[in-house]
């Protein structure tokens, strides 16, 4: 079901306030043929803790600088893990349309109970042309 930017949006802010995290694929090969995705490259299983807007509010920036220590050093010092410094930016005023997927049990490694397909504009200006699409999965 195709929703407004502006409630998918809504969507991320409240899903931080829930202290929820998140999971992103990009050119999932789980999406339909006519999605038009782009091929040429497709990343799985990100992981982020939040998601915020950033440059006058042009940018979601999905980081994880919320993960906490997982262990301390010999002198005290915390250490986290080493996704702690990853990040993945979506230029909103790229964004073509955004789906609310409402079949997606399998799409995952671990358990979403919201899935969104965020469909980019193609690079190319060419409306039938290929574009970059953002699965994103809310986790509790």
């Amino acid at each position: 079901m195709v929703i407004k930017t502006s409630d998918f949006l809504k969507a991320l802010i409240d899903h931080n306030g829930a202290g929820g995290s998140y999971q992103i694929h990009l050119n999932s090969d789980c999406l339909d043929e006519k999605s038009a995705k782009n091929t040429d490259i497709e990343i799985g299983d990100l992981y982020f803790t939040e998601c915020s807007a950033i440059k006058d509010h042009t940018l979601l920036c999905f980081g994880n600088l919320g993960k906490k220590p997982i262990d301390k050093s010999e002198d005290g010092t915390d250490l986290y893990p080493i996704e702690i410094n990853s990040n993945m930016f979506i230029d909103i005023n790229k964004i073509e349309s955004v789906e609310d997927v409402e079949k997606f049990q399998d799409w995952f490694y671990l358990p979403s109970k919201r899935v969104i397909n965020v469909y980019m504009y193609p690079e190319n200006d060419s409306v039938g042309g290929c574009r970059n699409v953002v699965t994103i999965g809310f986790m509790e």
